[in-house]
């Protein structure tokens, strides 16, 4: 069995699977039973049985870090450590006990140890100078040490080989000499325009459009209403649908009806217009933005798409909630920080948004200073949306943000990191 590193260029494993595929002609011929396979951003995972000619490893447990594909990694022989000090051990006992017979030979194999250590003297002075492998220290010194990490590093790393996995905010910060640097995230960023009741896209010169319409849209409150011609569609989906209309003034309002949601694109037989900027006319189109009622202001929000796929706002807390129990208190020297004292009502809550936001999905990451006995992230109380630990927390919800008691009573100090709409992709 090889005591080497392996280093693997293209590898890939399912979540919740105990196989790896090697993807191509890499060699892992003799991988030692126990060794660690390293992903990197990933913890180590042991191996316990290798397959060269159906190119898989197999591992002690499932794998419970995400889908992995075409990734490189190393194979290290931890797993054979005690048994190559043993073997070091007793090595060193058997050139003891020769060297021991050596100086003190029994009398009848004098004449011949002599001989020995004159060949060994004479082979020894001829040989080539031996190359010393790096040892398992050494090379275990190379590499970085992973580590959990509930706050975001800031202090120098002084020079150390550190990896640092935060599971809350899905971050992993990697030490350089003396900063640190955390990977981006975000694969793809854009704009949305969020269509608020009374915005309508007008056609100018207050000119009339005839022909088919095709949308794709995600109603966020009224359906369809709204669009050309009223279609019944339901609330946060994406939606692609087509009509034909005359005689059409304007996008957002039809019979009286508001339409509240997101318009991607709009395709006529004049032109089409994919949403992605922010702006506000939209000549492709001959129109621009107005409303029919309240303030004109830009529609648009930034989002970006993280690694699940799903489309990420800016971060939405309001500067001041939309209502606060009766025992809650507000930090005054840090807005987003709130302490509960004995909440015991089902209406004593933080509250951060009006009616309208209840059925948006978004992502809560809170931090929790401390906290006795339940509490309830949403007015539905129930988990996975309840805080039971101090400590940095995600939630992902479609119900109404209500911070409250879980059980009969609760207090708690938390800070709000951030909330943020969340979108599935359009795709």
């Amino acid at each position: 069995m090889s005591s080497y590193v392996f280093s693997l260029s293209d590898i890939s494993i399912a979540n919740n699977s105990s196989t790896v595929t090697v993807n191509n002609t890499d060699s892992f011929f003799g991988v030692i039973e126990g060794s660690q396979l390293f992903i990197a951003g990933k913890l180590p995972a042991t191996v316990i049985a290798h397959d060269t000619a159906a190119r898989t490893l197999k591992l002690s447990a499932n794998w419970a870090q995400g889908d992995v594909n075409n990734a490189s990694a190393q194979i290290l022989p931890l797993g054979a450590v005690s048994t190559l000090l043993t073997a070091l051990e007793n090595n060193r006992a058997a050139y003891n006990a020769l060297t021991e017979a050596i100086k003190n030979p029994a009398a009848e194999l004098q004449p011949i140890v002599e001989d020995a250590l004159r060949y060994l003297n004479t082979q020894v002075a001829q040989s080539p100078k031996l190359n010393r492998e790096q040892s398992l220290t050494q090379r275990l010194s190379d590499y970085p040490t992973l580590k959990k990490t509930e706050v975001r590093p800031t202090e120098s790393p002084n020079n150390k080989r550190l990896i640092q996995f935060d599971d809350v905010r899905t971050e992993v910060h990697i030490a350089l000499t003396d900063r640190w640097f955390t990977i981006p995230t975000t694969i793809a960023s854009r704009a949305f325009p969020v269509f608020f009741r009374g915005l309508i896209l007008r056609f100018n010169n207050s000119s009339a459009y005839s022909g088919n319409v095709k949308m794709r849209v995600y109603p966020m409150g009224s359906g369809g209403n709204g669009l050309p011609n009223n279609p019944t569609l339901a609330n946060h989906q994406w939606h692609e649908y087509e009509t034909t209309v005359t005689d059409l003034y304007k996008i957002g309002e039809f019979n009286s009806e508001y339409f509240e949601g997101i318009i991607e694109y709009i395709e006529l037989d004049t032109g089409w217009h994919q949403f992605d900027v922010n702006q506000s006319d939209v000549n492709s189109l001959n129109a621009k933005f107005d409303v029919a009622f309240g303030t004109l202001r830009s529609p648009f929000r930034t989002f970006y798409q993280k690694a699940d796929g799903f489309w990420y706002s800016e971060d939405m807390t309001p500067d001041n909630p939309s209502s606060i129990g009766p025992s809650w208190t507000r930090d005054p020297s840090n807005p987003r920080k709130f302490t509960a004292e004995d909440a015991s009502g089902s209406t004593d809550a933080l509250r951060f948004f009006g009616d309208s936001f209840d059925e948006f999905q978004f992502e809560v990451i809170v931090d929790v200073e401390y906290i006795t006995h339940v509490m309830a992230v949403t007015v539905g109380n129930s988990d996975p949306n309840r805080i039971y630990y101090p400590g940095p927390a995600r939630f992902i919800t479609n119900d109404r943000i209500y911070f409250k008691r879980g059980g009969t009573t609760t207090n708690a100090a938390l800070t709000i990191e951030s909330i943020k709409m969340r979108l599935p992709h359009y795709g």
